[in-house]
């Protein structure tokens, strides 16, 4: 009877070992699929950022729109824009984290740099009113979520009390020959996943290139052939135009001002000779969906540009007859440059 009693005891042993090797195998894998997500996530996001493609570069063929005419989140995409270090940055700590979250010995390291990346992202989307709040709050969960495992550990780490015991063990598949497999095959895994990823986002942009000569900048009109309106409001002669020198897919950002206050913005792209062709529209309106903003493909112009010995430019054509000087003014935001050490007008801040 003992024999016969020691038997069903080992058997039931057996039987609750099995059970709770698959629960947690099972629960490996739910966090190992929750886990994946977020890192594609984050590698998608993050090498947007590195290529610079994601919010891309500030130049002077944004000059012309003012402070008020901007949404929230124009003018938050402009303020990364305008710093390709923080964009670069914002990037690495994504892509890294990505990276890090598909290697079983630094998925901490890659949740804790996605919890604190996602959240900044969190906090930057409610402040500038960017649509995806929802997602960024999911993976900020997604983030916490992969933390799980770790989290007693970090506790004790942070408050300092009690022994810090060794790290729960990543365990997908339970059997010691695949894990063997597994830590070589994953890092390597990883790194042709990351590289595909970054290859393929940046497959996503269109070619960029930079031509800063002539006619690129900041432009006021300084004389018009036209005569005025009767009223300031009815005016729609041309009172300033910025033409941008980074070119996407050969098109380089524009911006018209008009003399009513009017602003109308594009692209523009170099012809043969001196000509070049504008395509403006007006700013998208409040309430206005995007598709019916997208499919409005503006005005088309092609003007006959020629410098002048004084710097300045003789413009024709499409009704137009004028002289453009420079406005060094409005490229100071594009000019003023880094420095170290402190300038004879610092702090300049206008």
């Amino acid at each position: 009877m003992q024999w016969d009693g020691d038997m069903v005891a080992t058997e039931y042993s057996a039987e609750k070992h099995l059970a709770r090797t698959v629960g947690v195998t099972a629960a490996w894998w739910v966090h190992g699929a929750v886990r994946l997500a977020l890192a594609l996530v984050l590698l998608y996001y993050g090498a947007a950022k590195l290529v610079f493609g994601q919010f891309g570069f500030s130049d002077a063929g944004d000059a012309l729109i003012a402070h008020g005419e901007m949404s929230p989140m124009g003018l938050l995409w402009r303020m990364v824009a305008f710093s390709p270090v923080f964009q670069f940055l914002a990037g690495l700590a994504e892509f890294g984290a990505g990276l890090a979250l598909l290697w079983r010995r630094t998925v901490p390291l890659g949740a804790l740099i996605s919890a604190a990346s996602m959240s900044f992202v969190l906090v930057l989307n409610i402040g500038y009113d960017v649509m995806v709040k929802t997602p960024s709050a999911v993976y900020v969960l997604m983030s916490l979520l992969v933390l799980i495992p770790w989290m007693p550990r970090l506790v004790r780490a942070v408050l300092g009390r009690g022994e810090i015991d060794e790290g729960p063990r990543l365990r997908l598949v339970p059997w010691r020959p695949a894990e063997r497999v597994g830590a070589i095959a994953a890092p390597v895994l990883a790194v042709v996943l990351a590289g595909a990823v970054l290859w393929g986002v940046s497959a996503m942009y269109p070619p960029r290139s930079v031509d800063e000569s002539v006619p690129v900048g900041v432009w006021t009109v300084a004389e018009d052939t036209a005569e005025p309106a009767a009223q300031l409001a009815e005016d729609t002669r041309w009172s300033r135009l910025s033409l941008g020198s980074i070119s996407y897919g050969g098109a380089a950002q524009a911006q018209l001002r008009t003399a009513d206050g009017a602003l109308r913005s594009g692209s523009w792209t170099r012809g043969e000779g001196d000509t070049i062709e504008l395509t403006l529209k007006d700013l998208r309106e409040e309430g206005q969906p995007v598709q019916e903003f997208v499919e409005d493909e503006g005005e088309t112009l092609v003007l006959e540009v020629e410098e002048q010995a004084d710097g300045t430019l003789h413009v024709t054509g499409e009704g137009q007859d004028l002289v453009l000087a420079p406005d060094e003014s409005g490229e100071v935001l594009y000019e003023r440059g880094f420095s170290w050490g402190i300038r004879p007008d610092d702090p300049f801040n206008r």
